[in-house]
């Protein structure tokens, strides 16, 4: 029915057929046939596009040296065609002679039909909003769509996009993940000619980093929405392939959105309050992501609808997907919570009209994930990213973001959760490990490129988020330590040296006085030596661990000899602030204990 209804209507049949946790076997079997066993449309037809398109280059024996009778696949839009390049031909860049291309090939009339599709599809939108009572712009949404499908028929601009994302890879380092390269001089608008990249598709690989992969994939996405700005935004399992090296291969860049800068950090926002568990604020995130209407923004500051929101993204964080979720809701009480709010507000949310793709991209990626691992939570899964991105963004909403996910409202002010700052950085080394594909020996690469990120960050000169918080958490848990030290009669002799005189006892109680804060402080700095007694046995259990802590130090040594001419003015301006913030907290404490005994 899909096939025979058009292209747009096949679009959303292979975007809900990776769901498990949505539908049943059955339908799924037979939606994903949609993905596999797309009908081709006749190869003469296709070879008479390809001698017009090609007219130019000599058509297509003036091009290839041989190409497939048939199509080797078959999708929406076109289909694909293997073929082998000539020698000596022009312009071609890298392609030498006799390599192996895929060769895609649009079918006829494609823009016809994808119009009438959307005209039929805008036609239904604004019943559908009426009769379901919704607030999103159904025409909206529709448009939105179809400016996606119409913006896929261009090849040559798909090409353009998938040279793009390469790049953007490359400058970040990420070479876990690639794209086929194309030959722009040979693409046109109804053809593209890219390279021939051997593999197997992700979903249905039994390799043991399938897991490591998703891992990837998300990342990718991640990196894609919240930095590049350019979304791929058809991830359906058919595009996106595991290479023979243990690569991350995503095909088909022809649909893809644009995401603005606002955007971008509203929904850094919005997963760092997730990540956090800090539901509270989710209401008005939710407000500046658009997902609320200006009419409905007062319903948020009603604390029933952050009750209920709280709740629904609790188990949404909990992952397992639609069916693991409805099983740990109680569908009887959540739904007269949400009746009561319908009654008193109407509809409260809608779907921007700049989200549709973003949804849908995101939406397919959980349900691969789902598909590899029945309890897969998407959102832990943004983490790593997360992670290292707001270790490294020194932007005043990344720092925002960071701090809402590290500290809590305690006795005298805010207050690090140390197991999240371990968590976090346990995270940012997971993004590591994923962007490596060749870990070397026994992992040691990635711990090496881990350990230069970590030094990067932590003596940069020009100071960041990360640094900044490190550093007033070390003064803190120096200082406090450092006191108790001192004042301990068991740890330290000062106590019984101080007895005989009271004039400088009073002086060293004034200096060591107590700060609101200590339990905390010592309560943090006993997770982070927790920590490191955890990955010292970690290292020690890896295979041919138990290592000798020269061995350790040799290991990392040639990173920071190679780094010491960027490190050391780093290093000089690090200790000059980590002074500074200690003689802050120090005089502080002072300062207070002063008012207290007067008071």
């Amino acid at each position: 029915l899909l096939e025979r209804l058009g292209p747009a209507f096949m679009k959303c049949g292979q975007a809900v057929s990776i769901r498990v946790d949505l539908l049943p076997a059955a339908y799924l079997k037979e939606l994903r046939e949609l993905q596999d066993n797309v009908p081709p449309f006749p190869s003469d037809l296709a070879r008479g596009i390809l001698e017009r398109e090609l007219g130019g280059n000599g058509g297509v024996d003036g091009v290839f040296e041989s190409l497939s009778a048939e199509p080797v696949a078959a999708a929406t839009l076109g289909q694909v065609y293997r073929g082998r390049l000539r020698d000596g031909m022009p312009g071609l860049g890298g392609y030498a002679g006799g390599r192996e291309v895929a060769v895609k090939v649009q079918r006829p009339n494609m823009l016809e039909e994808i119009c009438l599709d959307l005209m039929l599809l805008r036609g239904v939108a604004p019943l559908l909003k009426r009769s379901l009572g919704l607030n999103s712009d159904v025409e909206g949404l529709v448009d939105e769509c179809g400016r996606g499908f119409v913006a896929e028929l261009d090849y040559r601009t798909e090409g353009l996009k998938a040279v793009e994302f390469a790049e953007a890879m490359r400058r970040r380092n990420i070479d876990t993940v690639t794209s086929p390269e194309p030959a722009l001089d040979l693409s046109t608008g109804q053809v593209l000619v890219s390279e021939w990249v051997e593999g197997e598709r992700l979903e249905k690989s039994s390799s043991e980093d399938v897991a490591k992969l998703c891992g990837v994939a998300l990342t990718a996405y991640l990196t894609m929405l919240l930095d590049t700005g350019t979304l791929h935004a058809d991830p359906h399992p058919g595009n996106l392939m595991r290479t023979q090296d243990g690569r991350l291969c995503i095909l088909d860049w022809g649909l893809t959105t644009e995401v603005t800068r606002d955007q971008q950090y509203s929904i850094i926002e919005y997963i760092s309050h997730l990540v956090a568990e800090d539901y509270a604020k989710v209401p008005k995130d939710l407000v500046k992501l658009g997902f609320v209407p200006e009419s409905k923004v007062q319903a948020m500051e009603d604390s029933d609808v952050a009750t209920a929101l709280s709740y629904v993204f609790r188990q949404l964080a909990a992952g397992g997907g639609a069916k693991e979720i409805a099983g740990r809701i109680n569908v009887a009480d959540i739904g007269v919570e949400v009746s009561a709010l319908k009654d008193k507000y109407g509809n409260i949310l809608q779907i921007p009209t700049y989200f549709a793709y973003i949804l849908r991209s995101f939406s397919i990626l959980e349900g691969i994930g789902l598909s590899n691992n029945p309890e897969y939570q998407i959102v832990q899964g943004c983490y790593p990213y997360i992670a290292r991105r707001l270790f490294n963004d020194d932007s005043e909403r990344a720092k925002a973001a960071l701090r809402a996910m590290l500290y809590m409202p305690g006795k005298g002010g805010d207050q690090l959760n140390a197991r999240r700052l371990v968590k976090l950085a346990n995270a940012f080394r997971s993004y590591t490990d994923q962007r490596v594909s060749k870990l070397g020996d026994e992992g040691r690469l990635a711990d090496s490129q881990v350990f230069r990120e970590a030094l990067g960050i932590l003596f940069s000169q020009e100071g960041n988020n990360l640094q900044d918080i490190v550093l007033r958490e070390m003064a803190r848990s120096i200082d406090t330590a450092g006191r108790r030290l001192l004042t301990d009669p068991s740890m330290s002799p000062l106590p019984l040296l101080l007895q005989g005189n009271p004039a400088l006892r009073a002086q060293v109680e004034a200096l060591t006085v107590e700060a609101e804060d200590d339990e905390i402080v010592m309560d943090s700095l006993t997770v982070f030596l927790r920590y490191l007694a955890d990955e010292a046995e970690a290292q020690q259990a890896r295979p041919g661990g138990s290592r000798e802590a020269r061995e350790v130090v040799n290991e990392f040594l040639p990173t920071v000899q190679e780094m010491a001419p960027e490190l050391v003015p780093g290093a000089v301006s690090t200790f000059v602030r980590f002074n500074a913030y200690l003689l802050e907290r120090v005089s502080s404490r002072i300062l207070a204990g002063g008012r207290t005994a007067r008071g």
